[in-house]
């Protein structure tokens, strides 16, 4: 804190210091810098933009639009701070039509960058180029171009240190503009979207109209088959204001750890509203498990004066003159949404507690896709038919007792007895446990057992997807997946693991992805991820015989008391636990 005694003396600051303070304000990141240049582009009337990085955005980010360019009498203006074309009095603050208005953009990317501006506008014959490196205007000329602008910005934050050591990876930057981009694609299906990173095209829509293509390409065809549509109008009444609502929301058997894909929209301009969020999980209550979140894209219309998006600098926040009023509207539109489909019935919490994975139950005539077509597909004459006893090796000694078979409960576990007592084995952990094994020693005697597709199938993944099967490719190469890229995020399957060939093919690599995603980059784990794809399901009823091989391969396995992923296999009741809770002791 300063005092009386100090010899500091209060100054203004230079511009230049003002303009990267500003920038640090509204240019976080890579992707920050994109979402201001998609909305100038919008507000310009652009009916095409294509958004190109390198590095995640570090080395290169550029974007260009087909809108109405800037009059090259107004370029130099346009890079200045507080100048705009949207905003003349403080009256206009109230009702904001546009998703810019504060004209901070261009100066704020310039600030912390190398930054070129070609442009034309329509009324114009000759366009015209500039450059600017930190915020300083180095070159201007004339030069031919097509209506519209282009915005190239060159290493970015290179001349604010601090802010460059805070950026994360190169992987997490790419994420965060794919899904800027996304978010505006979704809001604005009219418009047709493009994104590149590193030469690799990773997002295209068609501009036309349809929200539905969009969300397939952002979140992928898999995804989208379990959301349904939401369309509901909040009637206007004395002193409330009409709230629309449309878009999709995630049927409860599609759901994942976070928020993350409760995407909202208000006029058009991507937010992030707890409360709202909150709303579209309230709705859910009862059709989802605790710790579970849906998938959701909606767009919210209103009177503009009934929001204040001038709250804060990046534009994210709103405020509602009548927040509960909104909350509610949300909430009800989701709801309705949900009952009103056919298959949105509350997930079952008989076995909520027991911890078993989070695939919804389905039985075994079910149409669900993780299901063998048949249940000879899945079982032989002599048990699991993917765990065959290896012939011509000594047998694996065992490191549980000799257990028999009682029965199953629920669908999900086996009740079997041994010498020591009691045993509940959890169907799918132990299957899990088994598969990993005899991988493991596959792998140790010759090499995992594999088999080409008849038919080569395709595959067509969310981006997030599609980009980490780029990454960990090898891994599944390890595996004896022989997986080709066909297109933007578009994969060909001609070969598999035998564990998984009698599952759908497009089905496999989504779901082991899904797994991969939230472990190390391992063969280990790549390994586990492939067991659990493929060990049945809890919801599967099993024939007597089946479970009883099953408990048997869970005898010799080396570690049998969890599966790959951690979690116990059975639940040993001792004599005389038993004996205690019946009270003959």
């Amino acid at each position: 804190m300063l005092n009386s005694e100090s010899d500091m003396t209060i100054e203004v600051l230079p511009e230049e210091v003002i303009g990267r303070i500003a920038a640090g304000e509204a240019i976080e990141r890579p992707a920050s810098a994109a979402k201001e240049l998609i909305e100038n582009a919008i507000d310009a009337g652009a009916t095409a933009i294509h958004i190109a990085a390198e590095a995640g955005g570090r080395r290169l980010l550029r974007v260009t639009d087909n809108g109405a360019g800037i009059r090259s009498a107004e370029i130099r203006l346009a890079c200045k701070r507080h100048a705009t074309s949207k905003l003349r009095r403080a009256e206009d603050l109230r009702a904001i039509a546009t998703l810019g208005f504060r004209g901070e953009a261009l100066a704020s990317i310039a600030a912390v960058s190398r930054t070129t501006i070609i442009t034309r506008h329509r009324d114009e014959q000759m366009g015209v180029s500039l450059q600017l490196n930190g915020g300083a205007i180095q070159k201007q000329q004339g030069i031919g171009a097509p209506a519209g602008t282009v915005v190239s910005i060159e290493n970015l934050f290179f001349n604010t240190p601090a802010r460059l050591a805070f950026m994360k990876s190169e992987i997490t930057e790419k994420r965060h503009i794919h899904w800027t981009v996304a978010r505006y694609a979704m809001a604005y299906p009219k418009i047709a979207f493009v994104l590149q990173q590193d030469g690799r095209e990773r997002l295209r829509s068609s501009g036309n109209g349809e929200l539905s293509d969009v969300i397939g390409k952002a979140f992928g065809l898999n995804e989208f088959k379990h959301m349904v549509a939401v369309e509901a109008v909040e009637a206007r009444r004395p002193g409330k204001p009409q709230v629309d609502i449309s878009g999709y929301v995630s049927l409860p058997s599609l759901h994942r750890a976070s928020r993350d894909r409760i995407i909202l929209f208000v006029n058009g301009r991507a937010i992030q509203d707890s409360s709202l969020s909150h709303a579209v999980t309230q709705a859910y209550e009862g059709l989802l498990k605790p710790g579970a979140f849906p998938f959701a894209v909606l767009l919210l219309t209103m009177q503009t004066d009934f929001v204040d998006v001038n709250v804060h600098p990046t534009k994210a926040e709103v405020r509602f003159r009548d927040s509960q009023l909104v909350f509610v509207a949300v909430q009800r539109a989701v709801r309705e949404a949900l009952l009103g489909a056919s298959d949105a019935e509350p997930a079952a919490d008989l076995w909520s507690a027991s911890g078993f994975n989070s695939e919804p139950i389905a039985f075994r005539n079910s149409q669900t896709p993780w299901l063998r077509k048949s249940e000879a597909e899945l079982f032989d004459d002599e048990g699991l038919d993917s765990v065959p006893e290896t012939i011509g090796e000594p047998e694996r000694p065992r490191t549980l007792p000799v257990l028999r078979v009682v029965g199953q409960v629920g669908a999900a576990y086996i009740i079997a007895e041994g010498p020591a007592g009691l045993y509940l084995v959890d169907q799918n952990a132990a299957h899990a446990r088994v598969l990993y094994q005899q991988v493991l020693d596959e792998s140790a005697n010759g090499g995992i057992e594999s088999a080409i597709l008849p038919e080569s199938q395709t595959v067509l993944l969310s981006p997030d997807d599609a980009e980490l099967l780029s990454e960990i490719s090898e891994l599944f190469a390890q595996l004896q997946f022989e997986i080709e890229v066909f297109g933007p995020n578009s994969f060909v399957i001609r070969r598999l693991p035998k564990l998984v060939t009698s599952l759908p093919a497009a089905d496999v690599v989504p779901r082991m992805l899904a797994l991969m995603r939230k472990s190390a980059r391992t063969v280990d784990c790549a390994t586990a991820a492939l067991a659990d794809t493929a060990a049945i399901r809890s919801g599967q009823i099993l024939q007597h015989e089946d479970m009883q091989s099953l408990v048997a391969k869970l005898e010799r396995c080396p570690a049998p008391f969890a599966s790959p992923g951690g979690r116990k296999t059975f639940i040993h009741l001792s004599r005389e636990q038993l004996a205690d809770e019946f009270r003959r002791r």
